[in-house]
């Protein structure tokens, strides 16, 4: 079963970039020299960029208080796009770093998405009450949006899989963190508990939080997060 382990994680990492891109059909965007500068720096962390940015396809999930949220309604903030499972050692190390990174940010233009894919919905609402996580918990609450377990070259890893059964997101483990730009492109990720807590992290998310944009659009909720209609 798709699990949580720290070594593990590591290990995914290398192949999350080559297996990224063979499985999902991405639009390049450059990125410039000062992201590439601290992105070096960013490695001690344990957050890795890529290349060039990539969008990401959307994702339309359910929050603790039931409403509705799609990823692309936080087009104009940074986004930390974070999976995890409650019972996941690492990814309880990280929530304080995420809580810390959050309130530091969040004013600038930083939103935290904490979406779990394998826990009862039930026990993800009640560990959000818990542990009063200062941003939106998701999960799916009958869209059609799961976590794919496959074995690619040996070794198993999992994909977010759309309605459509159309892979958006290698998973291969928790916790797994994809950082995404004010335009919804995916520019870096993280596998296993990435140090939010470090200078050049910090430094990293900072730059990108400097391109933010207030949203201000009709029917957004005060912390960022639009209720569209349920299908």
């Amino acid at each position: 079963m798709f699990g949580c382990g720290p070594g593990g994680g590591m290990e995914s990492s290398l192949s999350l970039r080559k297996t990224f891109f063979l499985s999902i059909i991405v639009v390049f965007i450059g990125a410039g020299p000062a992201v590439a500068s601290i992105a070096e720096l960013a490695q001690n962390a344990n957050i890795f960029m890529y290349p060039k940015p990539h969008q990401i396809s959307d994702l339309v999930l359910k929050g603790t208080s039931g409403q509705v949220v799609s990823l692309s309604n936080f087009r104009g903030r940074v986004v930390l796009l974070h999976f995890w499972s409650i019972n996941c050692p690492a990814c309880r190390v990280e929530e304080p770093m995420l809580h810390r990174v959050k309130q530091m940010f969040g004013p600038s233009g930083l939103e935290v998405l904490a979406v779990n894919l394998v826990d009862p919905p039930t026990a993800v609402a009640h560990h959000a009450v818990t542990n009063r996580t200062p941003f939106p918990v998701l999960f799916d609450g009958g869209g059609g949006f799961d976590l794919k377990v496959v074995s690619m070259a040996g070794k198993k890893t999992a994909f977010v899989v759309n309605p459509r059964k159309e892979a958006i997101l290698e998973v291969p483990g928790f916790p797994t963190t994809y950082i995404v730009d004010v335009r919804g492109n995916a520019v870096g990720y993280s596998v296993g508990p990435a140090r939010w807590d470090n200078a050049n992290a910090q430094a990293l998310i900072q730059r990108l939080v400097s391109e933010s944009k207030p949203i201000g659009m009709p029917g957004t909720h005060p912390n960022g997060v639009m209720r569209v209609p349920a299908r």
